[in-house]
C-alpha cells in the first residue's frame, strides 16, 4: 500500500470564487498503451496530466500518526491537490514506444491571490437627497455640505479611486459603460462611466424621530445612506450599503416650552467613512478587470494603468466563451501610462475582440 494517498479536486469551466486569481500552469502526462487501445492510454495520461498542473497551483500536506498493534508509532502522510482550473489547452500529445505523452498549458485559479497594489474605479454617480418636512434649515445645509464632501473622504479608499459625477443627472437605463440613457451626455461633458470598474449611487433620507416617555418630549434627527454598488460591465448588483446615525434634536419636559438642543449639530461626514470601509471590506481581493479598448494585430489597449497598480511586465488573463478552439487569451503589458496600459497576446489564437473583459493575473 502506498504511503502518500492522493486526491485530485477538478473543476473546468469558469467556477471558483471572483476572488480567486490566476496564472498559467503547464503539466505533463504518460500512460502505458495496453495492447492496441491508444484511446484509453491518452485518456489516461491527460489525466495525469492535468493532476501534475493542478498540483504546482494547490497541495496541501498532512501528517498523522499509526499505531501498530505492538505499540510503534509510525508517521505517514497524505498530499492533497486542490488545484482549480478555468481553462486547459493540449501543447502536444504523441506515442512514445509504449506509452502515450500528453502536455497541457492551464489556466488555474490561485488562491494566493493578492489584495494589495491594486485600485479598481468607482463612478459616484447620482445620490438623491430626501428631507422630511418641518426640519430646520441649517439640518438640510449641514447635510447638504457633508455629501458635497463626500468624494474627499471617499477618495482616501486604497483599494479603489473615485470619480465623482454626482453633478450627473438621474440615470433611467442601467448605469453601466455604453447602455445608460444618459451615455451621450456623459460623454458629452466628458464623464462616462469607467468601462471596467463600478458605480455608487442612492439616497439620503433625513427625518425626524418621537421617542417621548412619561415625562419628556424627546426627538431625534435620524439620518440613513442607502447606496448600491454595480458593475458597470455587466450592469449587475455587487452590493447594497446601508449607514445610519441618529443626532439628539430636542429634550423638553411636558408643559414647559424650553427645550434643550433645540439646534442639533448635524455631521455625516462619519457616514461616509463607514461607506468607505465597507467598500473597502467588498472589493480589495476582487481582481483587477479591465476593458479591451482596442485590438489591432495582436496589440490591445486596455483601459487601466499606473493609477490602477498595472506595471510594465503583468499579465492580464482575456476569456472568450464563444471560441469554438482556445477559450483565453494572455496578455502581456509592455508600456503603461496613467490610465492605460497596452501590450501583445501571447499566443496566436485566439484573437481578442473590442471590449472583451481581461483580469489581472497576479
Amino acid at each position: 500500500m502506498r504511503v502518500l494517498s492522493l486526491a485530485l479536486v477538478l473543476i473546468l469551466g469558469c467556477v471558483g470564487s471572483v476572488y480567486a486569481g490566476y496564472r498559467v500552469v503547464q503539466g505533463e502526462g504518460r500512460a502505458a498503451i495496453a495492447g492496441s487501445d491508444i484511446a484509453s492510454a491518452r485518456k489516461a495520461a491527460l489525466a495525469e496530466a492535468l493532476y501534475d498542473a493542478a498540483g504546482k497551483l494547490q497541495t496541501k500536506v498532512r501528517g498523522f500518526s499509526v499505531q501498530s498493534a505492538s505499540g510503534i508509532f509510525r508517521e505517514e502522510s497524505s498530499a492533497l491537490v486542490e488545484g482549480r482550473f478555468k481553462g486547459y489547452h493540449i501543447v502536444r500529445e504523441e506515442r512514445q514506444g509504449s506509452a502515450f505523452m500528453v502536455s497541457i498549458e492551464a489556466i488555474g485559479e490561485d488562491d494566493q491571490n493578492s489584495c494589495e497594489g491594486k485600485r479598481v474605479d468607482i463612478d459616484v454617480r447620482h445620490i438623491g437627497v430626501r428631507v422630511a418636512p418641518g426640519l430646520q434649515g441649517h439640518i438640510v445645509q449641514s447635510v447638504n455640505e457633508g455629501l458635497s464632501r463626500a468624494s474627499s473622504v471617499l477618495e482616501q479608499g486604497v483599494s479603489f479611486r473615485i470619480s465623482d459625477q454626482r453633478w450627473l443627472p438621474k440615470l433611467r437605463g442601467a448605469e453601466r459603460f455604453g447602455a445608460s440613457d444618459n451615455d451621450y451626455y456623459s460623454q458629452l461633458m466628458g464623464e462616462i462611466p469607467s468601462a471596467a470598474g463600478y458605480s455608487l449611487s442612492g439616497t439620503i433620507v433625513v427625518e425626524r424621530e418621537r421617542r417621548d416617555n412619561l415625562i419628556a418630549n424627546v426627538t431625534d434627527v435620524s439620518v440613513t445612506i442607502s447606496l448600491k454598488l454595480r458593475d458597470n460591465f455587466s450592469g449587475a448588483h455587487v452590493a447594497d450599503i446601508v449607514k445610519r446615525v441618529k443626532f439628539a434634536d430636542r429634550r423638553s419636559i411636558f408643559g414647559l416650552d424650553e427645550a434643550f438642543i433645540s439646534q442639533p449639530k448635524v455631521n455625516i461626514e462619519p457616514l461616509f467613512d463607514e461607506v468607505r470601509i465597507e467598500l473597502e471590506r467588498i472589493l480589495a481581493c476582487r481582481p483587477l478587470r479591465a476593458m479591451v479598448l482596442e485590438a489591432k494585430g495582436g496589440n490591445l489597449l486596455l483601459s487601466v494603468g499606473q493609477e490602477h497598480g498595472v506595471a510594465a511586465g503583468d499579465y492580464f488573463l482575456v476569456t472568450l466563451p464563444g471560441s469554438k478552439t482556445n477559450g483565453w487569451q494572455i496578455v502581456r503589458i509592455d508600456d503603461v501610462d496613467v490610465k492605460r496600459s497596452s501590450g501583445k497576446a501571447l499566443k496566436p489564437s485566439p484573437v481578442v475582440p473590442g471590449k472583451s473583459l481581461a483580469i489581472l493575473m497576479r
